[in-house]
């Protein structure tokens, strides 16, 4: 019971929170930043993932994993609007088998990094399409090594 209300009142918080204010420098190194973000920068092309390519979510809090119905989901507040509660948050849904690797990107925050290639999974594949994914979203930062 207490792993299940943890994730509601994560679920809360990320709902009533603002996405990060994004830094110049943190900018290039992310994917798609939508309209609404706090930012006010928007991104126009995406970034092929590649296994040898270093990753870490945007910034600490931003995202939590839950498991939910035999689902991993990863909720996100980097689609909030600014206006309170003026978008719902919009989950992630991932197979279960998918929530160690998940759990090792949501935990990687700045300064350090991982490799797509070390993720806990035993397919390449996929391991580069959870990062493609969360990259996709805008909760990744990526740095080719």
């Amino acid at each position: 019971m207490v792993d299940a209300g943890c994730d509601e009142l994560g679920k809360v918080f990320l709902s009533d929170r603002l996405p990060p204010a994004l830094s110049w420098n943190e900018v290039p190194l992310m994917g798609e930043v939508n309209n609404r973000s706090s930012s006010c920068i928007t991104r126009h092309f995406q970034k092929v993932i590649a296994p040898s390519h270093m990753i870490r979510l945007v910034r600490e809090g931003i995202a939590r994993l839950t498991i939910e119905e035999g689902k991993a989901i990863v909720y996100h507040c980097m689609d909030n609007s600014r206006e309170f509660h003026g978008a719902p948050l919009q989950p992630l849904e991932f197979e279960l088998d998918d929530a160690p690797a998940l759990e090792m990107i949501l935990r990687t925050v700045p300064p350090h990094w991982i490799c797509v290639q070390d993720l806990l999974m035993d397919d390449l594949e996929d391991k580069v399409e959870i990062a493609q994914s969360l990259y996709n979203e805008g909760i990744l930062s990526v740095h080719v090594s």
